[in-house]
């Protein structure tokens, strides 16, 4: 499987070509290109894993300041197919993935004193969960 990521160009109203803010990721079939999914961000990081004989794609992507997503997609015939209930922040820009285990590290403010959470999650074809 490859992936790539691309941004696509539009003219503004000057006539000036400029990259629209959301970024693609093209998939291959074939050797043709094929826009795959669409980010509502920048700079992602892809990363395949296989579980239980299903392929997965899990997308890490920055969604503007430190906000940090992770969405997860099941392959199928070359195609992204977005998991249910599977999109995870982390407001820190945090999230890591070891061996198919997700952390995800946020900080929330109490009290005038910041407290950090990492929360680490199993994943499968029914979305995320969290692990025991």
């Amino acid at each position: 499987m490859k992936f790539e990521e691309v941004k696509l160009l539009h003219k503004n109203k000057s006539g000036i070509c400029l990259p629209t803010s959301d970024t693609y990721i093209l998939s291959f079939s074939e050797g043709i290109p094929f826009i795959a999914t669409r980010l509502k961000g920048h700079t992602p990081e892809i990363t395949l894993l296989e579980q239980d004989k299903n392929y997965y794609v899990l997308i890490k992507y920055y969604a503007g300041n430190k906000l940090q997503v992770l969405k997860g997609y099941q392959i199928i015939n070359s195609e992204l197919y977005a998991l249910p209930n599977f999109t995870l922040s982390s407001n820190v820009s945090n999230i890591t993935i070891d061996k198919g285990v997700i952390s995800v590290k946020n900080t929330k403010l109490v009290e005038e004193h910041s407290i950090d959470s990492v929360t680490l999650y199993n994943f499968d074809l029914l979305g995320v969960s969290v692990k025991h």
